[in-house]
């Protein structure tokens, strides 16, 4: 009989939704009211606010638990010994497996940028947050029955209750990560016309903040094989033979939290050429840009793990094993390098810009991944975005 449980839960971040359906409204409703503004006449002021959707990348070192490889292959090879008479063993899944997935990050983005009527110069002030959670647990169990055991009379055989073991993993994780990254930017619409006169190009420069967290928590419990042996007793009368059941468990814990905070200077090149249309009339645009940044931060580190591993013969503890208990805290000061860019496309008015596409940001040595020791990994965020602005005055 095999009996198998296997749940993953990926909740949504609601109140993410909520907040991004509600600045869709007021956004759409403020685009709607606002006055409409000659070509001539760039407002002054644009309010941006959007989602995005994004693959996180930098995995944890990987934590193997004891009997992780019996669990899904079972044992290499049967024993040459006399009395054995067969095993039940593996294909369960690997802890290792679900450790570290996640699912896709979502969030919510915002900036406020500011140009003086008559200036090239624009400010710019904006923020990201994303966030992911995934949840896995994992039950699985099969029962091995093995041979008869029997009693030899001289008048015959008669045979006693068959025995059965009962091999299972129980598995669970829980992984949890969240970002906030915070610009303020100065640039310069700097028109050098390298693509012709339907693009506008802004080289800008300031400071960027970049906060990350990761926690993840999860346990292995495993009897995943068994063998079967005879083991027979003399006495008046005949032969009495037992069946005796070896089988092993394992039990392991793990608990583990990464942060990086971090602030440093930064770069950025933005560039709008227009395909088709003219802005007064609604013109579809192609968009895109590289950013740079050299961060100043701390990171820090905190790791749990123990593990513990049990023979049986029978009922009968035939050894017990501590396989070791780690904890490691650990703090850091990182230069961390950031570079990314993003490419898609917007259809826009003279107060009113619709935006979509793909964007990548990359933050080299950023985490420390390491399990007993300190690893640093680098640490990503690419997905698509969709952005909804406004502009104001003129």
């Amino acid at each position: 009989m095999s009996e198998l449980i296997n749940t993953q839960n990926k909740p949504a971040n609601i109140r993410l939704g909520l907040l991004a359906t509600t600045s869709a409204i007021v956004l759409a409703a403020c685009v709607a009211s606002v006055t409409e503004v000659n070509a001539a006449d760039r407002p002054t002021l644009w309010i941006e606010g959007g989602w995005h959707f994004d693959n996180v990348t930098g995995s944890n070192e990987t934590f193997v638990p004891p009997l992780d490889s019996l669990t899904t292959a079972g044992y290499p090879s049967e024993p040459t010994d006399a009395n054995f008479l067969g095993q039940g063993s593996g294909g369960f899944p690997s802890f290792t497996d679900m450790e570290n997935v996640l699912g896709r990050s979502s969030g919510v983005e915002g900036s406020i940028s500011f140009q003086p009527k008559g200036s090239n110069w624009i400010f710019n002030v904006s923020a990201r947050y994303g966030r992911t959670h995934s949840k896995r647990n994992i039950v699985q169990r099969k029962d091995i029955a093995g041979e008869p055991a029997y009693i030899t009379y001289l008048s015959g055989i008669r045979n006693l209750k068959t025995p059965t073991h009962t091999n299972y993993v129980e598995q669970s994780a829980d992984n949890t990560e969240a970002h906030t990254i915070l610009d303020f930017k100065v640039g310069r619409d700097v028109g050098l016309g390298l693509f012709g006169e339907r693009t506008e190009s802004v080289l800008s420069f300031g400071a960027r903040y970049v906060q990350m967290n990761t926690t993840s928590k999860g346990h292995s419990y495993a009897a995943p094989a068994v063998r079967f042996y005879h083991l027979k007793t003399h006495y008046f009368g005949g032969v009495k033979y037992y069946n005796a059941a070896f089988h092993q468990k394992s039990s392991s814990f793990l608990q583990r939290y990464s942060s990086l905070r971090a602030l440093g200077p930064s770069l950025s090149w933005s560039n709008t050429t227009g395909l088709w249309g003219d802005v007064p009339d609604g013109q579809l645009a192609v968009d895109w840009g590289v950013n740079a940044a050299l961060l100043f931060g701390r990171q820090k580190a905190k790791v749990h793990h123990d593990s513990a591993a049990t023979n049986f013969h029978g009922t009968q503890t035939l050894h017990y094993t501590q396989l070791g208990t780690v904890n490691r805290t650990q703090s850091r000061r990182v230069i961390v390098p950031n570079l990314g860019g993003f490419a898609g496309l917007s259809y826009r008015f003279p107060n009113a810009k619709l935006s979509a596409g793909y964007r990548a940001d990359f933050f080299f040595g950023a985490m420390d991944r390491g399990l007993d020791t300190r690893e640093s990994v680098t640490t990503g965020f690419h997905g698509p975005y969709a952005t909804i602005s406004i502009g104001l005055g003129g």
